[in-house]
């Protein structure tokens, strides 16, 4: 616990010294020596792989994602933080370390520590979410980390799924691309229960809703490391 702390402290002080920084309050110049070790100018405050590190950790309710790394990840992303608003709000970028092409566009959070988490759900209000060649992969937008709603498209660009998340119900449903509808996940969590429903491309009922599932999950994911 103690070197999770220490970790989670020291980066609150990274992250405070970098929004000081921006804001234009620091009036320290940076040191000649010190000012050659930076590899950027640019505000990047962080870099995700694309499977978790050792470096990540969690604290409370607070998380540090585990793809989180303090150095650059060949094939992963960086993050840029691009500042706040008046109700303290961090505005951050992710990119794509081999093109340094946007993975994400401009996104709000609101917890510090949210600032080093990849996942989505921490991010508040509206977002987009890029493959590396500019296509969309997903629009969404989160109320908070229980309210969310979205829809994924294939590396092609037809939609793949949409999905609403409540206090009540997750809905999941997924479509071939051919527009015609692949499965259906629905989850209420007031009751307790789950229904799947699956159709083959002729619109025949199936039994495997998983895989099917699975597989366009599978396609949706092998587009972001083309």
């Amino acid at each position: 616990m103690e070197s999770v702390m220490t970790s989670t402290r020291y980066l609150y002080l990274t992250l405070i010294g970098i929004v000081i920084t921006l804001s234009g309050c620091a009036t320290t110049q940076i040191p000649t020596d010190i000012k050659a070790q930076m590899t950027t100018t640019e505000p990047v405050i962080g870099y995700f792989s694309r499977t978790p590190t050792m470096q990540g950790c969690g604290c409370g309710s607070s998380r540090i994602d585990p793809q989180y790394s303090q150095t650059p990840v060949e094939d992963g992303y960086y993050r840029v933080l691009l500042g706040r608003n008046a109700q303290g709000l961090f505005l951050i970028q992710d990119f794509y370390q081999k093109n340094k092409q946007p993975q994400s566009s401009p996104l709000w959070v609101k917890d510090p520590l949210h600032v080093f988490s990849f996942e989505s759900d921490v991010v508040v209000g509206p977002g987009v979410l890029y493959y590396p060649d500019g296509k969309v992969v997903e629009k969404f937008n989160n109320t908070d980390r229980d309210t969310r709603q979205g829809e994924g498209y294939y590396p092609s660009g037809e939609r793949a799924l949409t999905y609403t998340l409540d206090r009540q119900k997750t809905w999941f449903e997924y479509w071939y691309k051919s527009g015609k509808p692949a499965a259906k996940y629905v989850e209420s969590l007031n009751r307790g229960s789950e229904e799947t429903e699956a159709w083959d491309e002729n619109g025949n009922k199936a039994e495997n809703a998983n895989d099917i599932i699975d597989r366009i999950i599978a396609e949706l994911k092998s587009g972001s490391t083309k």
